[in-house]
């Protein structure tokens, strides 16, 4: 499946480059619209690179990889994941980049590398 997904987007990729420069109306190239090269449109936009922040989903597939703190949190861990948001600048501002407010944070994780891994609702 995801062998299909990667083989679409780089046909796609291929297709918006080989387009001529006056295809479009406004001569806008790739890389202006939207502000996406064809190499983050391959294998994603890159943040900053030790946070990795995973939307927790109940019902997804991959459910059971999810800490426990993150699939049920309590009060505390959210009170706690919530207050290392807030006490990490770094951390603040990848998430403020990705769009994910620090109340919406359910567990925060180092991983071995020394990054962050943050389980969000």
């Amino acid at each position: 499946m995801m062998k299909k997904i990667v083989a679409a987007a780089a046909i796609a990729a291929a297709g918006f480059a080989a387009l001529p420069a006056n295809a479009a109306p406004h001569s806008a190239t790739y890389v202006e619209f939207g502000g996406w090269t064809p190499r983050e449109i391959l294998f994603g936009k890159q943040y900053n690179g030790n946070v990795t922040a995973i939307r927790v989903d109940r019902g997804s597939f991959d459910r059971h990889t999810y800490p426990m703190q993150a699939l049920y949190p309590t009060g505390n861990s959210r009170a706690l994941a919530q207050a290392m948001v807030t006490e990490d600048p770094s951390l603040s501002a990848a998430l403020e980049v990705r769009g994910i407010a620090p109340h919406n944070v359910l567990w925060v994780q180092t991983a071995f590398n020394g990054g962050k891994i943050v389980y969000y609702r």
